[in-house]
């Protein structure tokens, strides 16, 4: 089969502790929201919510827990579209939807009902779509990288005159606070005037040069057949080989050229300090080998 037909195999398994448990609270939180809801508009009295509400969130919790058990590749299906992924977060709107319907009488315990379970569903949601989304990557990339290395980040924002114009601006806005009597303007004003001294003397150092062991934490990108995975430490993203337009060395960085909506701008490029990488030649090789393999096509995924 041609490598631009050629789609990444996936292996689908039963989905870990972690997601069943996950699955079975967002569904739990969500079933309890619409019994809430709907006792609220019942005029039902709050000892017999505060009885049911509990049980019915154990006893749905328990049923989506079992259900995800044997649901093989949900946690895949559900992190593999953007749009699955945003109906994770459909509930959480349908809560507050009844709140702008100008026929609905909105009373104080229907707002306060429908506020607090979109805010559960909401966050409840927003872990569930996480956990999806990293178990689709893990699926996608499970295969040994071609190439590991540490994005230590280049561009506008390291940049010594964006970041001097920055704090010129924040001293600026600091004497403004302090001619009104606010002591947090003068906070901005010597802490942008510590961070200039910095920048453009020998006091404290030089902030804008390289140490890999001063920086905290920095993510890591692995180059795989289906794409370039970058895990950062609170979250995971993919970005398919068709994205990266061109992969070039330079002598102060590895920029990998990539296009965001059909577009491409130095915006979307992963830009990368060359000095933070061990061996940025091989890993150039690396890069030019695998796209070369996989025919620089997006292999049936797109950007997660």
């Amino acid at each position: 089969m041609a490598s631009h037909e050629r789609r990444t195999r996936i292996e689908i398994g039963e989905p870990d502790i972690g997601f069943q448990a996950g699955f079975g609270f967002y569904l739990g939180i969500v079933v309890t929201g619409i019994v809430a809801v709907a006792g609220v508009v019942a005029d039902a009295s709050t000892a017999t919510l505060l009885g049911v509400l509990p049980s019915t969130v154990t006893a749905v919790a328990i049923v989506g827990h079992i259900y995800a058990k044997r649901a093989y590749g949900l946690p895949e299906a559900i992190g593999g579209s953007r749009w699955r992924r945003l109906a994770c977060y459909a509930p959480a709107v349908a809560f507050v939807a009844p709140l702008f319907i100008s026929s609905i009488d909105t009373s104080a315990p229907l707002v306060t009902a429908t506020i607090v379970f979109a805010l559960l569903t909401a966050v409840s949601g927003f872990g569930l779509e996480q956990m999806a989304k990293n178990r689709y990557l893990d699926a996608i990339t499970a295969d040994n990288p071609a190439a590991t290395w540490t994005w230590y980040k280049t561009g506008i924002r390291n940049d010594e005159r964006v970041m001097s114009a920055f704090m010129i601006a924040t001293i600026i806005i600091g004497l403004g606070m302090a001619v009104t009597g606010s002591v947090v303007g003068l906070v901005w004003v010597v802490y942008g005037t510590i961070f200039l001294l910095s920048a453009h003397s020998d006091f404290g150092g030089d902030w804008y040069d390289f140490d890999p062991n001063d920086r905290w934490n920095p993510p890591e990108i692995r180059a795989h057949e289906a794409g370039l995975r970058i895990d950062k430490s609170y979250r995971k993203s993919f970005v398919p080989w068709n994205a990266i337009d061109d992969v070039r060395l330079t002598d102060d960085e590895l920029v990998l050229e990539r296009r965001r909506f059909g577009r491409h701008s130095r915006w979307f490029d992963i830009r990368c300090d060359r000095s933070g990488i061990d061996d940025p030649e091989g890993v150039l090789a690396d890069l030019e080998r695998v796209r070369c393999r996989t025919g620089n096509t997006a292999v049936g995924h797109r950007s997660v």
